[in-house]
């Protein structure tokens, strides 16, 4: 890893300079760039701490979660970690400074963020790139060079290309994220509660909720059609049937996001048959992440082939062309197909058409896609089609002219089971697409 990650900041650095260059000729004179990490914050009128996450500029030059931290990049010259260690006896302020990535920088040791202003170039320009607005202003950074646009832009459209060392982030991210997702499926079918099986999931690789990349999801039966569920229930899960997770693991800032529809043997047929339908179309999908395709492509592929198998599994009925008019497949996947994937997990600039941030909103018809961009090498991706059984989709389509083609006999019971996602992290090259995953080709379920 020591050599990835170095090979990763002389990428960056490479990348900075050039942007640099770029913004000189437009006349936007920048000499270097102040990473801050971000500030602790409290609970609205209240004393306690909102868990802290570095901001995702910072955390793509060091692998450190902690506040007030800082790097300055300057064209041609080593960066600086400004590592602040500040003398508390409330708290632990302490940071593993491992030597596989602090080797890659000059470390300076610091006590209070304001000591930064001692160690900066003088008469420099220097941008400022940060949440904390009012400590780059009382540090003296211009207001015009504070999270100035036209920087920032053009380095959230270089996230989007991941250097090995980020793909092998993530692919570990991966492997530790499937550890805790076996023991999930262990939990359940051992009778677990939602709460039971979070508690197995965190267990599996010793984190606690925060460390996680984001707010798991974890529904039992009808509650696995809920997109976020976000609440987790105390009953015991003895009698579900049904178990969805969507949850991930963070590798050196980078994230994870898998997701996996588990059932017991007594499951309803035709759900279990959803559910391998599901798997199959995700493997399907995949394997369509091909340099230069439109992503828009991949989520109608996912569309109509959704419809294929509510159409083979007599889940709706009718005539393919009204079926499509009517957009009925869109009651059982509402959603885009997936979205970029690294240190953030809904990745930034999605909707870049170029690095200047002009957008490319989606169409109308495909206005929930986080994503509008040319496939390019490199980039990492989830896939992950679904089908659900949404109550509040469904039903009021119950007397309408849509709801003629649905199957209500055969819905009905499904409705109280939820729904089936499963969800992969794919990484593309220039030799096809790499599915981090699945790298030993095992199925999902």
């Amino acid at each position: 890893m020591k050599d990835l990650f170095s090979q990763h900041i002389r990428t960056l650095q490479s990348r900075y300079e050039e942007t640099l260059g770029l913004l000189d000729e437009e006349k936007i004179h920048v000499e270097a760039v102040l990473l801050h990490s971000g500030s602790e914050h409290l609970f609205w009128s209240d004393d306690a701490g909102v868990p802290f996450i570095a901001h995702a500029h910072f955390n793509h030059w060091v692998p450190v979660n902690r506040p007030e931290q800082m790097v300055l990049v300057q064209p041609g010259e080593q960066p600086i970690y400004f590592q602040v260690i500040a003398d508390d006896f409330w708290y632990d302020r302490a940071i593993d400074t491992a030597d596989w990535w602090a080797a890659a920088m000059q470390i300076v040791p610091l006590k209070k963020a304001d000591e930064v202003m001692d160690h900066l170039p003088a008469a420099r320009r220097i941008a400022f790139i940060g949440e904390n607005t009012d400590f780059a202003g009382r540090m003296g950074f211009p207001s015009d060079l504070q999270n100035e646009k036209n920087l920032v832009n053009r380095l959230d459209f270089h996230r989007s290309i991941k250097t090995p060392y980020e793909v092998e982030s993530i692919r570990e991210a991966n492997v530790r994220g499937l550890v805790a997702h076996a023991a999930a499926e262990q939990a359940f079918l051992a009778g677990g509660s939602e709460r039971d099986i979070h508690r197995a999931f965190m267990a599996a690789n010793d984190v606690v909720e925060h460390e996680l990349p984001y707010h798991s999801i974890i529904g039992l039966d009808e509650k696995s059609a809920i997109l976020h569920y976000q609440n987790r229930r105390a009953a015991s899960g003895k009698d579900s049937t049904v178990l969805l997770v969507d949850a991930g693991y963070r590798q050196n800032g980078y994230a994870s996001d898998i997701t996996r529809t588990y059932a017991r043997p007594k499951i309803h047929p035709v759900f279990r048959e959803v559910m391998k339908r599901v798997d199959a179309l995700q493997l399907e999908l995949a394997g369509q992440f091909t340099v230069g395709t439109p992503y828009e492509d991949i989520h109608r592929a996912a569309l109509s082939r959704t419809m294929d198998h509510l159409l083979e599994l007599e889940i709706i009925r009718g005539d393919r062309e009204a079926l499509e008019e009517a957009k009925v497949e869109r009651l059982f996947l509402p959603h885009g197909i997936g979205h970029m994937l690294g240190i953030q997990v809904h990745d930034v600039a999605g909707l870049f058409k170029d690095e200047t941030g002009v957008l490319v909103p989606p169409k109308e018809a495909f206005k929930h896609l986080r994503m509008t961009r040319i496939l390019e090498p490199d980039m990492v991706y989830t896939i992950e089609p679904g089908i659900y059984f949404m109550p509040g989709l469904l039903n009021p389509e119950r007397e309408t002219e849509k709801g003629s083609f649905l199957n209500w006999e055969l819905i009905d019971p499904l409705l109280l089971l939820g729904g089936a996602r499963f969800e992969d992290n794919i990484h593309i090259t220039a030799d096809g697409p790499v599915n981090l995953t699945r790298l030993d080709g095992a199925p999902a379920a």
